[in-house]
């Protein structure tokens, strides 16, 4: 696939045209030696977010030929100051190099393209016809799932962390529907975030596949100790979660949030990884829209799979002028 023709036929613009002298200056002279380095270093991303966008500048490296290579921002939120798994490189601190280099050979490298964040603005672009931050289309999450497939693996850590948690809800064997709904600042109305889905839409989609589809069990995974409290309310045992994971009860972001827990950054985006993953060996989903649902479709179709049943509730986007705030 020529990615720099389908872009130069999608749209004219100087920063496409500096992509392209980029990619063919380290790519085609250069076909699988050119490193691609992969940084971005957006501190108002979310987890799923963030790994979305590194799987779209894998993308990109992935069809130019190029060796690609991600490091975490300084200013990623789930950065910690210190060294965790042996590594400050957060984005180390759950997964593997996606390729046979690290970031000490970066440097040693004659030929290195860094990314930018138009670059995967444009592989949004191509993929999905605009750059939309929840946008996706089928062509997009097969391409990522490809690209999952191919290039993206847990570390040790993370890869026994999701194993035991998976283990202890002791739903391998049984038909279960995963349940994801955002709450917190989700409820705050930002411009350009999903409409909140709340616990009383779900729980008709939910309620209409338990009695069509003879679902066993019902995994949650939510942000929101309301949320939960209200699930658990409705359904009682027939639900699991996991017990271990921060949630909160006010109108923020639990991925920017402080706390006094040991690596309490790191952490969360263990507990979002180990959501997300869940989410995607479950039989079906009931979700609103959200990158957390996304990214477990993704994984879900990298592991050549489809759920039984999915339900995205789709309510649109808030279009306003209540800009985002971390706090």
């Amino acid at each position: 696939m020529k990615l720099w023709d389908n872009l130069i036929h999608t749209k004219d613009s100087a920063d496409i045209n500096l992509m392209l002298d980029q990619i063919r200056n380290c790519s085609i002279n250069a076909r699988g030696t050119a490193v691609y380095f992969i940084e971005e270093d957006n501190k108002d991303l979310g987890f799923c977010a963030m790994y979305r966008a590194w799987l779209e500048y894998i993308y990109l490296a992935d069809v130019c030929g190029m060796i690609p290579v991600v490091q975490a921002g300084n200013h990623f939120a789930y950065k910690e100051d210190g060294m965790i798994n042996g590594t400050r490189n957060a984005f180390e601190y759950y997964f593997l190099q996606p390729a046979s280099i690290g970031i000490r050979e970066v440097g040693r490298k004659r030929n290195v393209l860094r990314s930018r964040v138009f670059h995967r603005e444009m592989v949004e672009l191509v993929l999905t016809g605009k750059c939309a931050h929840y946008g996706y289309t089928k062509r997009y999450m097969h391409e990522m799932a490809r690209i999952v497939r191919k290039y993206i693996s847990f570390n040790e850590q993370t890869q026994q962390y999701v194993a035991t948690g998976i283990e202890k809800l002791g739903i391998k064997d049984i038909k279960v529907l995963g349940v994801h709904i955002r709450g917190t600042d989700f409820r705050a109305k930002y411009d350009n975030h999903p409409i909140y889905v709340t616990e009383e839409e779900c729980f008709r989609e939910v309620n209409k596949l338990m009695q069509e589809k003879g679902y066993e069990k019902i995994f949650v995974a939510t942000d929101d100790v309301r949320i939960l409290k209200n699930f658990w309310a409705e359904y009682g045992n027939k639900m699991c979660f996991y017990e271990d994971v921060e949630r909160s009860n006010k109108n923020r972001s639990v991925a920017f949030s402080k706390s006094n827990r040991k690596q309490h950054r790191y952490l969360l985006g263990l507990e979002v990884t180990r959501d997300m993953y869940t989410l995607s060996k479950c039989s079906g989903l009931v979700a609103g829209i959200s990158q957390v649902a996304i990214c477990a479709q993704i994984h879900k179709l990298a592991g050549r799979q489809s759920y039984e049943d999915i339900k995205v509730i789709d309510k649109g986007i808030y279009q306003n002028s209540h800009s985002f705030i971390r706090l």
